[in-house]
């Protein structure tokens, strides 16, 4: 279940068919650029070595708080960011994220690989940037039936984000499954 929480926070669901078709954007925010080194620009706040605590929904009513030491860094040559995730304090590898932009769609293209399963997925969505971070809404199904999701990740004072997971299923009000904060590392790596 960890595993899939932590896939659906960090690899969403493809875009419905009006956000592949480019719907605009609300006011005041913007899709990603087709310009893939302008994409690394908007993520450059969650670029670094960062300490993160993650509290993720593990069923109805249970809460588990983990944490995580993440490194992220730009790679193809700019075109992209990579953020491989260990657990605190072991260091153990728990995963690893693979973001770039696909300039003909202007989709974020992600590729999870979660270690402990030892299986890669991939995911296809329209982010939406603005002054304080990005976020993205999606669909999808689970064990539970089908669903709405959207994601927000804010950029904090200090040099960190954090992160909100909800969800909807049909007939229900939006709930929270995932948040985390993610602080600049504190062994000054």
């Amino acid at each position: 279940m960890l595993a899939l929480i932590m896939v659906t926070c960090l690899v969403a669901s493809a875009p419905s068919q009006d956000a592949a078709a480019g719907q605009e954007a609300p006011s005041g925010t913007s899709a990603v650029s087709t310009d893939d080194t302008h994409f690394v620009d908007q993520l450059s706040g969650e670029i670094g070595r960062f300490d993160v605590t993650n509290w993720v929904m593990s069923g109805p009513g249970d809460v588990r708080e983990l944490h995580f030491v993440v490194e992220t860094e730009a790679v193809l040559g700019g075109a992209g960011v990579r953020t491989v995730w260990r657990t605190a304090p072991d260091g153990d590898f728990f995963g690893e994220l693979t973001r770039s932009l696909d300039p003909q769609t202007g989709e974020v293209v992600q590729h999870w690989y979660a270690a402990r399963s030892g299986t890669w997925s991939q995911a296809r969505q329209i982010v939406q940037f603005d002054a304080s971070g990005h976020g993205a809404s999606f669909s999808g199904e689970d064990g539970y039936g089908p669903f709405e999701a959207r994601t927000r990740t804010m950029r904090t004072d200090g040099g960190g984000y954090r992160w909100t997971i909800e969800r909807r299923y049909p007939g229900t009000d939006w709930f929270l499954i995932d948040r985390g904060e993610a602080v600049p590392a504190s062994d000054g790596r």
